[in-house]
């Protein structure tokens, strides 16, 4: 075990009758950014919960030739404190005669922060930092606590690309202490930016594990979803008039059948576009749909007025996780024959398990969940469809399933308005893009002209490209 950091052999678990990990292995090398890939339901949760000691193996072995430490997707920092006393928590503070010294914690801390490779300031409230730096601050106390294997879970779902871009730079500086991180995500264009290799689970199995170097885009995709698929062709739809109309600071309008990208980093107010037209409160706000004004700050009567919204936080905005599938389908509306309706809408958005109506929805991956709210939103062919980061967190094989079902609802007449933090989304799905900055609109691209550098070179209000690394 000198070179490595972790090592996993022959695991196995299974939950009643479903095999959910089945002899996988996994080597991870001391210094190594090691890539975990596969769709929701692969088996990824489940070797980290083993790991974690949260769920007990059936079988196999795991030797860690020193800590195993842990970063999820919601960091687990306290906002209101200093990154010297998020630290320090797990750290422990400095004392002097008997006291806490805080000016000898923020020194230590401000050391540690450097051996890692993190340019934070100790005294930096974490609430006022970005969120790649938060990400490190996380890692660095993971560190702290003499980790020298950390899982990073998901921790990039809600980062746009220049924010990725710092984040892959702190972490490869990171790992020359020989810290070694296993590195779970969705997102396979940060794979080639940041990882050395790659494992992939399908099925509870481990279907291969490689050096990043060695494997191709459409390689990975043949891995995780078990058949290589074609690339999506962006098609030329016709597109109607002006359908969708707002007023106010931020003013735009969106054509019968267009899918409107509204992007920027984190803050910039692009998911506050979406918000707003989802049914918070509106402010200074006007909207008309095909020439009538729009409820805006009612959600209820946005709906009856032909308004879909699909929000960011399926968990917390989006869904009743304890209630069947069937159930949060017809959340706000039960039809007559609901059983026979729900069972078409989970075959026609191919929701699995095929028996999934009356599961609860907590059951199900996070990216079949996601269909269910899709299919809710859109059965009723909606005039206006809103969404906001509707992919974060999602597979790859369910979200080319989610755009093609954008791109349906587009092509029977809808305006559609996606807000994303993911510039790789808005290049693939958008027909125009607005960019936004400090609350306004600071740039228009038209569908010729969406890439994900230039959304980043926009976002950050630069036209030079050595500025915005990707």
């Amino acid at each position: 075990m000198s070179e490595l950091a972790l090592e996993i052999r022959g695991l196995s678990k299974a939950f009643g009758g479903a095999q959910a990990l089945s002899g996988v292995d996994l080597t991870l090398r001391r210094g190594e950014i090691h890539a975990l890939l596969g769709e929701n339901g692969a088996g990824k949760s489940t070797l980290i919960k083993i790991l974690a000691g949260v769920v007990a193996r059936d079988a196999g072995t795991i030797v860690a030739g020193s800590g195993l430490a842990f970063v999820h997707q919601d960091l687990g920092l306290i906002d209101e404190l200093s990154v010297a006393e998020n630290i320090a928590l797990e750290l422990g503070y400095t004392r002097r005669r008997g006291l806490i010294s805080f000016a000898a914690t923020s020194a230590r801390v401000a050391a540690l922060l450097e051996s890692v490779g993190v340019d934070v300031s100790p005294s930096a409230l974490v609430g006022s930092l970005a969120q790649d730096q938060k990400v490190m601050v996380a890692v660095t106390r993971a560190v702290s606590a003499g980790a020298g294997a950390i899982v990073l879970d998901e921790v990039s779902s809600s980062l746009p690309a220049p924010e990725m871009a710092r984040l892959a730079a702190s972490l490869r500086a990171a790992r020359k202490s020989g810290v070694a991180y296993i590195y779970v995500t969705h997102r396979l264009e940060e794979v080639f930016d940041l990882a050395d290799r790659v494992t992939v689970l399908r099925d509870g199995r481990r279907v291969a594990t490689a050096d990043v170097a060695d494997v191709s885009h459409d390689g990975l995709v043949s891995w995780i979803l078990g058949d290589a698929l074609e690339p999506a062709v962006r098609e030329e739809r016709p597109l109607g008039e002006v359908a969708l109309r707002v007023d106010g600071a931020v003013s735009f309008d969106v054509r019968a059948g267009e899918i409107l990208g509204v992007c920027g980093l984190i803050g910039s107010g692009s998911r506050d576009v979406a918000r707003v037209l989802g049914g918070a409160a509106s402010g200074d706000c006007s909207a008309t749909l095909h020439d009538h004004e729009l409820p805006l700050g009612d959600p209820y009567a946005l709906a009856q007025a032909g308004v879909a919204y699909v929000p960011g936080d399926r968990v917390r905005e989006g869904a009743v996780l304890d209630l069947a599938v069937r159930e949060n389908l017809f959340l706000a509306r039960r039809p007559r024959g609901e059983r026979a309706a729900a069972a078409e809408l989970v075959r026609r958005f191919d929701v699995r398990p095929r028996d999934a109506v009356e599961r609860p929805l907590a059951s199900l991956s996070g990216g079949n969940q996601q269909k269910v709210i899709f299919a809710r939103a859109l059965h009723a062919k909606p005039r206006l469809l809103v969404l906001d980061d509707p992919t974060a967190g999602v597979d790859v094989g369910s979200r080319l399933a989610l755009h093609g079902f954008l791109r349906e609802c587009a092509a029977d007449g809808a305006a559609i308005v996606l807000a994303s933090t993911d510039f790789e989304e808005i290049a693939a799905v958008a027909d125009r893009a607005l960019v936004m900055r400090h609350g306004r609109v600071a740039d228009e691209l038209s569908r010729d002209q969406l890439t994900a550098e230039r959304l980043a070179r926009a976002a950050y209000g630069s036209s030079n490209l050595t500025e915005v690394t990707l």
